[in-house]
């Protein structure tokens, strides 16, 4: 370019002309590498005709045109027709009228389409046509929050693929499919509405085209080869998004109405997976899965079991499709293939901004551990929780916002056109496959009735209501613009929607009233009460000398950290010394190397996973002087199983999450997540209570994912102490977990194997172990090869005794009982008694009981641990040792008083405190 065409350029650069030059040098090497503005300019410049009119035209006038398109990119979704009722008083919206960019109609035709935008310029006369183009697109039913992404390649992707689109237009089928499928959806609503009054539903009705919208989206999933749509919602919706998506027959969803048997009406053809819990849950908490073959592919759909916890399904769904996308049946890591699987996640809109477990999951989106190649996140946004509206729901302009953030793109599009929705899901199903990242759809309706069927909803929100009353519903609407345009005529419009009430009025009479399904007793079945076997374990030592040996195979070219060599180098000697031992980290890799031989892949997790919290574990190797990563794991001989472990973000609740939705779906897989301390799962309680506990019991949802939760009281002040072992024992019940607190590194090994023993199978369950923290390297712990080589698990641990001479049982776990067999060891006593309870729920009475029978003299059992009274395992275990302490037996407890902090913050008044427990418990 020479600089005689520079200065008349319709920009008088100025002291910018070197900036200017700079950038046309860039533009000529590479015409992407600068804007789009940048780009058009040097193109109209280099051109002749559009050049030449470029160039006699106001550089102010250039200027104004360029700052009300970005406007209108920035701002359009502000002035868009998003809202179906009740649009809100958004202050401050920049102008995107083209006077107040000092430009008249006039001067907008004198200058070029392309200005405007490069790809717009063979589709328009003139700026004026194409900028009018551009701001009904950007106001319209489907706006676009995505200019402040910051990656160029993206944006310029999305500006692109929205301003290229045509017009928003189905065919006359398909927009007759699309009024069946909404008049079913709505239908479905109102038959339920009329039968069973007051009837807690939790109805889509507002958002109605969510369904459709889902439906389409499996079209397109078929279309890319992807054969698994894996749901996530709450209730708002659910009961529909079954009935049309997963297709549980109208019968079925009627049945749990009437409370009989839905399964009588469950398919033959085993299309349908339905699971139930012996003590069950609400119809809109119920999830399934469904095998559909009608768009051309087979494909599974899943909607995930969800409590009343919003969206703390959220991260299970995340981990249900990740598990779908990997293979693990090979040593290594997993392989990953983004299009096995995708992800649906259906957010409330006051729960998007308002659940802290939003932006955990969202987080996750682009972690090696967790991503899933992009998700779709759609706000079912009814405008209302439970009675809270926006204003006191949130301190953002919309639900969404949260995700803007995350660099992610969102749509908003108005639930009411049905047709711009489809396009939505469109766009983001594109933009997935593009960038393999998440996207939202703000899906802008609202909810017709109150938050259940049963709320009036006027008394609290008049003006919303008002509004919502006077809205036909949407088959109503969507089926007279068909009429208007003569697709359909008013007869065909009504008899559409007569057909689906009549198809449930048939549905309904098929069940026989008196049928019910009412059951007093909800017996837990007899495959969950037989529990877990301790069979004897045989490991050959040839077996496990040849995997440690393996564990130190190196790559030639792979130098380990000197200090960290060294402690590694001390694994070898338990192999080359009878009397040396393997400690707790050792045990651990030995464990995870013959359960991998096994068959069983393995993911752990936890923020400092790969290296361990303290120092022990070192899976995962860092050459210094390249920064190169090796697992030695992965070098195991007769492996057919992956090992995967990911230290992970500063997040419980989502990882937790996340990894008990892999091992739902993957229930073949050791899924293992690490708390970096015990007391670190607080922030996670949600997925305890409701999914690990009971998620059997409530949905027939088995899982046997391992937690690992450091637990011990070293001084080291209250959030570094407990693990709230008494938390989980309380939830313990019908066998539908096993809580552990060990004291042998051996009967780690032995725990580890017999939990991937039973994965996959009826008797799988989830495993809560307390991990130690001082005692990892606690010699006490530690153990010769010998021990790990025959035997089993053991539930409890007795030591040799003479039974004519005890007078005194000592009962304890972990590190308290350790505690007490190191002072034992200074000080022996034949007349007292320690036996270590390893597990303890299911509890051993059996075996405890045998050794108070044994013991002829008996006098006392004393309960030690280190936990407060109110805490610990105490009152879990007070009442099975009441059941088996012979008569005239005495029963006391060991122990810190009653406390409302769990350890104390000082670590010398610890140090006291724990003296004169275990002076107090060994007093004979």
């Amino acid at each position: 370019m020479q600089e005689k065409e520079l200065e008349n350029a319709p920009l008088r650069f100025g002291t910018n002309l070197g900036m200017i030059l700079e950038l046309h040098d860039m533009y000529q090497e590479d015409p992407d590498s600068v804007s789009e503005e940048m780009r058009t300019l040097f193109e109209s410049i280099g051109s002749g005709k559009s050049g030449a009119a470029v160039s006699n035209m106001d550089q102010d006038k250039v200027k104004g045109l360029l700052r009300l398109l970005d406007n209108i990119r920035l701002f359009g979704h502000l002035k868009s027709d998003i809202y179906p009722v009740y649009r809100p008083d958004v202050k401050n919206i920049p102008s995107l009228d083209f006077e107040d960019y000092g430009l008249s109609e006039d001067d907008l035709k004198q200058m070029p389409a392309s200005l405007v935008s490069s790809h717009l310029g063979d589709h328009y006369d003139n700026a004026y046509e194409a900028m009018t183009q551009l701001y009904e697109l950007y106001t319209g039913p489907l706006a676009y929050e995505y200019m402040h992404i910051n990656d160029t390649e993206e944006r310029q992707w999305l500006k692109e693929t929205i301003e290229q689109q045509s017009p928003v237009s189905l065919s006359d089928d398909e927009k007759k499919h699309l009024f069946r499928t909404l008049a079913k959806v709505e239908g479905f609503e109102k038959y339920l509405h009329k039968n069973f009054v007051g009837a807690k539903r939790f109805s889509i009705e507002g958002v109605d085209s969510l369904v459709p919208m889902l439906d389409h989206l499996l079209a397109m999933l078929a279309d890319a080869g992807i054969p698994n749509l894996q749901i996530g919602m709450a209730h708002r919706g659910r009961l529909n998004v079954l009935t049309h998506i997963l297709e549980k027959p109208y019968e079925m969803m009627i049945s749990e109405f009437m409370h009989t048997d839905p399964m009588k009406f469950l398919p033959e053809d085993g299309s349908l997976e339905i699971t139930q819990g012996w003590a069950r849950d609400v119809k809109y908490h119920l999830g399934g899965a469904k095998t559909r073959n009608d768009k051309g592919l087979e494909q599974r759909i899943s909607l995930a079991n969800n409590p009343s916890h919003l969206e703390v399904v959220g991260p299970v769904v995340l981990g249900k499709t990740r598990a779908q996308q990997e293979s693990t049946d090979h040593t290594g890591l997993p392989e990953q293939d983004y299009n096995q699987a995708i992800a649906a996640i259906i957010h409330g809109d006051a729960a998007f901004p308002g659940q802290g477990i939003v932006y955990e999951s969202l987080n996750l989106g682009k972690l090696d551990g967790y991503t899933t190649g992009g998700s779709l996140h759609i706000i079912a946004n009814n405008r209302i929780g439970f009675t809270t509206e926006e204003t006191d729901a949130r301190s953002t302009v919309y639900a969404s916002d949260a995700a803007l953030g995350f660099d992610l793109p969102v749509l908003h599009v108005n639930s009411d056109k049905p047709e711009h929705v489809l396009r939505s899901i469109e766009i983001a199903l594109k933009y997935r496959q593009k960038f393999n990242k998440d996207i939202v759809i703000d899906l802008v309706g609202y909810r017709r009735y109150g938050h259940n069927e049963m709320d009036e909803p006027t008394t609290t929100n008049p003006m919303l209501y008002k509004e919502i009353k006077e809205r036909a519903t949407i088959d109503e609407l969507y089926g007279s613009e068909l009429v208007e345009q003569e697709i359909i005529t008013e007869d065909e419009k009504k008899q559409v929607i007569q057909s689906v009430l009549d198809k449930m009025r048939e549905a309904h009479d098929k069940i026989d009233k008196s049928d019910t399904n009412v059951d007093g007793k909800l017996n837990t079945p007899e495959a969950v009460l037989r529990g877990h076997e301790n069979a004897v374990d045989e490991i050959g030592y040839a077996r496990l000398k040849d995997i440690n040996e393996t564990l130190f195979n190196y790559p030639d070219d792979f130098t380990v950290f000197k200090k960290l060599s060294n402690v590694l180098d001390r694994r070898k000697k338990p192999f080359e010394d009878e009397n040396a031992l393997v400690d707790w980290a050792h045990a651990e890799a030995l464990a995870f190397a013959t359960i991998n031989q096994d068959g069983t892949p393995i993911r752990l997790t936890g923020q400092d996973s790969e290296r361990g919290t303290f120092a022990q574990r070192h899976v995962v190797l860092h050459d210094p002087d390249t920064g190169e990563e090796f697992i030695p794991l992965h070098e195991v001989h007769d492996v057919n199983a992956t090992f995967d472990v990911h230290n992970s973000p500063l997040s419980e609740a989502a990882v937790v999450g996340f990894d008990y939705g892999y091992n739902v779906e993957n229930k073949e897989a050791l899924a293992i997540w690490e708390a970096q301390y015990g007391d670190f799962s607080n922030m996670a309680q949600v997925f305890f209570d409701n999914f690990l506990s009971a998620g059997n019991a409530k949905w027939g949802e088995q899982s046997g994912m391992t937690l690992f939760l450091p637990h011990g009281s070293e001084g080291q002040g209250a959030e570094h102490s407990s693990a709230r072992l008494e938390r989980y024992l309380q939830l313990a019940a019908e066998n539908n977990m096993t809580v552990a607190n060990l004291s042998s590194s051996s009967n780690y090994f032995h725990l580890l194997r017999r939990q991937a023993k039973y994965l996959g199978t009826e008797s799988m369950k989830p495993l809560v172990l307390m991990t130690p923290k001082s005692l990892l390297r606690n010699q006490l712990v530690s153990e010769p090869v010998s021990a790990f080589l025959e035997g089993g698990f053991r539930e409890v641990i007795i030591p040799e005794y003479k039974k004519t001479k005890v007078r005194k049982v000592l009962v304890a776990s972990g590190k308290m009982a350790v505690d007490l067999m190191n002072a034992q060891k200074e000080t022996p006593d034949d007349s007292i008694l320690l036996i270590r309870l390893e597990q303890i729920y299911p509890f051993p009475s059996e075996d405890i009981q045998n050794l108070f029978n044994d013991i002829k003299n008996l006098e006392e059992v004393r309960f030690v641990q280190e936990e407060p009274k109110n805490q610990g395992a105490y009152h879990f275990v007070l009442p099975h040792l009441l059941d088996i302490v012979p008569e005239k037996t005495e029963f006391n407890y060991i122990g810190r008083i009653r406390r409302a902090s769990t350890a104390e913050g000082d670590g010398e008044s610890y140090k006291i405190i724990q003296q004169n427990i275990i002076d107090n418990a060994l007093k004979s």
